[in-house]
């Protein structure tokens, strides 16, 4: 039976012989546990739980299981019996029973499981292209049946503002036609919630902000009109940390997004942010030279550490692409923050020596987990075999993490079918990169299962697997069709490149990713 549980459990796993039928009106002893998780369970199983006769489900809260373990029995003597210590825990179990169930009824066994990281995420990207609620559901539910319990909701970047804001509406209003209204957010993320996955919002400050700028250019260095992002890239024109009137916009603008995300984590972004209008602005050169700064890169991380301050009062703890750990000034104000690692694009390694240094690091290697590229660029079996690491490293002996993010960036994923077939099912395959120790995965074990998993579990859709894996020319030629479509990409107007100098090894590692 253990074909169709993904991911793979990383304590025991043992099936005894025997089977246990569910009734379609299953008897259950929930004990103290909140209702959501149960309920998901019921639809997906096509129950109906009541609490009427002989429980057959029976759960018991047991605080000696970490806050995502359990132990799930199932015997023909005493039924199905739960242990958890958290109602995610509980989630989890039931995800496993699901998976088990086969015509109505379940095979005895004795599982215990945890995973190995805490933070098991992925990224979708509702900006460059808007999917309405319904998909977005739909993408939650497919990820939280592989135990996926994080959702990074890209929100705000160059071409759009997609969340309603109450104190600022022009920002949804006058740059996005499509956005998600307060209440829909609140909708989403309750429907996650109910199914272990927890959603944090990202607003990437201070690049990316051309629709920020749309609405405000008076928050631009040089105060000039700015048209809304229509094109993939990276625009020069980005906020000014100089001017008083970005914090008087930005504080309140967090603190209601804060107040509509319940996590307590809120990405601020970080990436991407050029500095040479910085370089020729008077307000900037001013701001440096009243906090001792000495470059606009020290200049990013006082912009930053000063809306962290802000977050702080908030309840909220900051993740920042690691193109942030630049400033050392940062990294002392703000040592609380969750570097999200994409790419080591300096030769100092700044974020080598954060990670040496005990901070807690999210992994979502570009050219391993980057599930817009392309199944030739990165096939499931490399994201299957990524784990916590950066180029140029490689520590004695594995360093902690916080966990590791696949991303979906959707410059050139326009409908919901095209996201779920790019999304998986690398996605599953991350998944159990981050579920299960490293000396438990096999993969010609994993596509075994996932094959049987698939045929239960389809989705929202997906890539054939032999096509998640394409090789010989088939990689190539797939590479190749990337690069002449971004090649032929309309470009941003005042692309201003990636505000610092790229080195010799990460050029190389673009030759690498291209011809593998």
């Amino acid at each position: 039976m253990k074909q169709y549980l993904l991911p793979l459990p990383n304590g025991k796993t043992e099936f005894t012989g025997g089977r246990v039928a569910l009734p379609q009106a299953l008897c259950l002893d929930r004990a103290d546990f909140a209702p959501e998780a149960l309920d998901v369970f019921a639809e997906r199983a096509g129950v109906t739980l009541t609490d009427e006769g002989a429980p057959l489900l029976r759960l018991y809260r047991n605080e000696k299981f970490p806050a995502e373990g359990y132990r799930l029995r199932v015997t023909e003597a005493k039924g199905i019996e739960v242990e958890a210590a958290t109602e995610q825990g509980l989630g989890w179990a039931l995800v496993t029973l699901l998976s088990l169930i086969d015509g109505g009824s379940a095979p005895c066994c004795d599982i215990e499981d945890q995973p190995m990281y805490a933070y098991r995420g992925i990224l979708l990207d509702c900006v460059r292209h808007f999917f309405p609620v319904e998909t977005v559901k739909a993408f939650i539910d497919a990820i939280s049946m592989a135990k996926l319990n994080m959702l990074h909701w890209m929100l705000t970047n160059d071409q759009g503002w997609r969340i309603e804001l109450k104190s600022f509406p022009e920002l949804h209003e006058n740059n996005a036609p499509e956005f998600y209204t307060q209440d829909e957010i609140r909708e989403v993320i309750a429907y996650a919630s109910a199914r272990g996955v927890e959603i944090i919002p990202e607003v990437d400050l201070p690049g990316h902000t051309t629709a920020v700028l749309s609405v405000y250019p008076e928050l631009g260095c040089a105060g000039k009109k700015v048209r809304l992002g229509d094109a993939p890239g990276i625009y020069s024109v980005i906020l000014c940390p100089g001017k008083e009137s970005v914090f008087e916009l930005l504080l309140p603008l967090l603190e209601e997004v804060a107040g509509l995300f319940p996590s307590p984590l809120l990405h601020l972004g970080g990436d991407e942010a050029p500095k040479s209008e910085w370089e020729a602005c008077p307000h900037c050169q001013r701001r440096m030279a009243e906090e001792g700064l000495d470059s606009e890169e020290e200049l990013q991380g006082w912009f930053t550490a000063r809306l962290i301050e802000h977050l702080r009062t908030l309840g909220k703890r900051p993740i920042c692409w690691n193109e942030s750990l630049l400033s050392d000034y940062l990294q002392q104000q703000a040592p609380e923050l969750v570097a999200q690692y994409w790419a080591e694009m300096h030769t100092e390694g700044p974020t080598r020596r954060f990670w040496e240094a005990g901070g807690d690091v999210i992994f979502s290697d570009y050219l391993s987990v980057y599930l817009d590229q392309p199944h030739g660029s990165n096939p499931m079996k490399t994201v299957y075999a990524y784990g916590p690491r950066m180029p140029y490293f490689n520590p004695p002996a594995p360093l902690p993490a916080l966990g590791m993010e696949a991303c979906v960036w959707t410059e050139y994923v326009a409908t919901p079918e095209k996201l779920a077939t790019m999304a998986f099912p690398r996605a599953y395959a991350l998944a159990e990169a981050a579920w299960t120790a490293p000396a438990r995965k096999d993969y010609a074990d994993f596509r075994r299962r996932l094959d049987a998993f698939l045929a239960r579990f389809p989705g929202m859709g997906f890539t054939p697997p032999a096509l998640a894996d394409p090789q010989g020319l088939d990689r190539y030629r797939e590479r190749l069709a990337f690069v002449k479509m971004q090649a032929t990409a309309p470009r941003p107007e005042n692309n201003g490149g990636a505000g610092g100098a790229i080195d010799g090894k990460f050029l190389l590692r673009w030759v690498k990713f291209f011809l593998g």
